[in-house]
């Protein structure tokens, strides 16, 4: 269900009213969370955070599968240690929103807050504020107009979404008032089992080891109180449900006694303050244990404790700039700019790439460990480069040596026929740059949402820092761009010349990079094949020139002047500080960001 009820500011303020000591396992836990909201979208569009990610980050445990599969015992006691600290600000009310960390390691409303309100508008229904004949025509109502509002709406898909999840709560809010009463008659049913189940259970409280008493006890305590280290090397279950806050499951007799109920309970009393008694004299002795325990453990796996927190601190700023430089750049933009600053999630996995054509220049077929990532889902515009400019002042490779290369395509379609040249080619043309692509005379008139060529390796480079965010790999890239199917094309395994620009498209130019957006691939990146080449951050010696001390660049994807054997493997090197008009780029980041 989409998080309606949470916003940025309640996130913030339920985090600050935390109030962590700086760099705990909390802390950092709660802190990576929030670096995956760049803006009040992400609460629509997160779906989850992955829990071996969070673990990674915390305890710095990288590809170790068995380090991390250690840890998740720990992650699960410190989510519901936190959860339990975001409840009791909750009934302070310090936390207005309500907000917990759900199954799926995002912000939420706790499903407590979510059924008050349900009972809210039934109760309202039931106590005859309102009837039933009201309430489903309130309810129609509001559906009609969300009904209309989607079909008109030009807001995209975002719109539809949140839309349709708020249908699904109407839905669901119309099922508590109709069957009220149904729901009373099952509680009904419920309240005489449990009576039952009691009786059952107080029978079995005398059976209690004192071991078991001490679990039960320990698990009501303050989760204030938990220290983070404490919470780092859990190794025993039996601790973990302690900090869980979960109680010992009750053991039920197959066959239970009839005994008085008032005579059990006299007897649990006594016994209790027994119990209670006997703890209080070892909570002593037993904390001086855990806490020798504590010191030899992190002495074992962190010997150099403080170095490892610089670095962890270090990541944590240089992550939380990057987020601020991604969401001030997106604050500063229109609502049309920001349609094609979007980026989505590449989930982390294998995937695979190359090919297993046999030419030198090729990419060897192989399988790649995807990190998960956010990719843009467009190629960078030229308005969006345009505010870069604008804002720094930047000066762009072309720009300073004066001249780009401008390729010419064999074949152009006009209204009044078509043009054909004996080949393609290409020339260096001065002037050439940014903002006159093909040369003076050119202009971007009319291609605000084209995308950006005649840019450098260098100048995608700034552009991306500048944002907070990078250029891919070519592992990266193709492994986006194939997704974990493995296609061919983006769209699938077979050409389809309607799905790209290239140079049978006869258009001789670039696009929009949005014309071609019901072709995306199955994470909904767009325009990945054709348009325009795309640069990546990996160099290469070129085959062909074995004994050569330069890097060439490696673009990726094919451009508008591209034949139709183009693929996602495909690929080309440049050298440093080339340009052309038929190569731009996309950005990427982590996905803490």
């Amino acid at each position: 269900m989409t998080n309606i009820s949470v916003s940025l500011e309640g996130i913030d303020k339920a985090i600050n009213e935390l109030n962590y000591r700086n760099n705990s396992v909390k802390q950092k836990f709660i802190k990576f969370i929030r670096n995956y909201y760049v803006s009040e979208n992400s609460i629509s569009d997160l779906n989850s955070i992955p829990s071996d990610a969070i673990i990674q980050f915390i305890w710095e445990i990288k590809d170790d599968y068995q380090k991390i599969k250690s840890r998740r015992r720990n992650f699960s006691a410190i989510k519901s240690s936190i959860n339990a600290d975001l409840k009791k600000l909750s009934k302070k009310g310090s936390n207005p929103e309500n907000i917990i960390i759900n199954e799926n390691n995002i912000f939420d409303m706790s499903q407590e807050a979510k059924d008050d309100l349900l009972k809210s508008f039934s109760g309202a229904v039931k106590t005859g504020d309102m009837n039933i004949e009201q309430a489903a025509e309130l309810l129609k109502t509001v559906t009609e107009f969300l009904d209309n509002f989607q079909a008109e709406t030009r807001e995209g898909e975002n719109t539809a979404n949140i839309i349709d999840q708020v249908k699904k709560i109407l839905d669901r809010i119309t099922n508590d008032a109709l069957f009220e009463d149904e729901a009373e008659e099952i509680e009904l049913d419920e309240d005489e089992d449990i009576e039952e189940v009691e009786l059952d259970e107080d029978e079995d409280i005398e059976e209690l080891t004192e071991e078991d008493e001490e679990i039960h006890e320990t698990a009501d305590t303050d989760s204030d109180d938990i220290d983070d280290e404490e919470l780092e090397i859990i190794d025993d279950e039996d601790e973990l449900e302690e900090i869980a806050g979960d109680e010992p499951a009750p053991q039920i007799d197959d066959e239970p006694e009839n005994e008085d109920i008032e005579e059990i309970e006299l007897d649990d009393d006594e016994e209790i303050e027994e119990i209670e008694l006997d703890e209080n004299e070892n909570i002593e002795e037993i904390e001086l244990d855990e806490d020798e325990d504590i010191e030899e453990v992190e002495l074992d796996e962190d010997e150099d404790i403080e170095e490892l927190t610089e670095e962890e601190l270090k990541a944590l700023e240089e992550l939380r700039k990057k987020k601020e430089l991604a969401e001030q750049f997106d604050d500063s933009l229109g609502e049309g700019e920001k349609k094609f600053n979007k980026y989505v999630i590449v989930p982390g996995g294998q995937y695979t790439i190359g090919t297993n054509k046999t030419l030198k220049s090729n990419l060897e077929l192989q399988q790649f460990d995807m990190p998960e990532v956010y990719i843009g889902v467009y190629p960078v515009t030229n308005a969006l480069f345009e505010i870069f400019i604008d804002q720094t002042g930047y000066v762009t490779t072309a720009e300073k040596s004066g001249f780009g290369r401008v390729y010419y395509s064999r074949f152009q379609k006009h209204r009044s026929g078509s043009t054909w040249r004996k080949k393609a080619g290409s020339e260096d043309v001065r002037g050439a740059c940014w903002y006159q692509p093909s040369g003076p005379g050119s202009t971007l008139h009319g291609k605000r949402a084209h995308p950006v060529v005649q840019v450098s390796v260098d100048d995608a480079l700034a552009f991306a820092s500048w944002i907070g965010r990078r250029i891919p790999t070519e592992a990266e890239w193709e492994s986006a761009a194939r997704t974990d199917l493995g296609h061919k094309y983006p769209w699938g395994d077979k050409f389809d010349p309607e799905a790209l620009n290239i140079e049978q498209s006869g258009l001789a130019d670039t696009t929009p990079v949005d014309k071609y957006d019901r072709f995306a691939n199955e994470f909904k990146i767009v325009d990945m094949l054709g348009n325009v080449m795309e640069w990546t951050s990996d160099t290469q010696i070129p085959p062909a020139l074995p004994g050569s001390s330069i890097r060439y660049n490696i673009a990726k994807g094919g451009a508008w002047n591209s034949g139709d054997n183009v693929t996602i493997s495909s690929r080309a090197l440049f050298k440093p500080g080339f340009t052309s008009n038929t190569i731009g780029f996309r950005c990427i980041s982590e996905t803490a960001l």
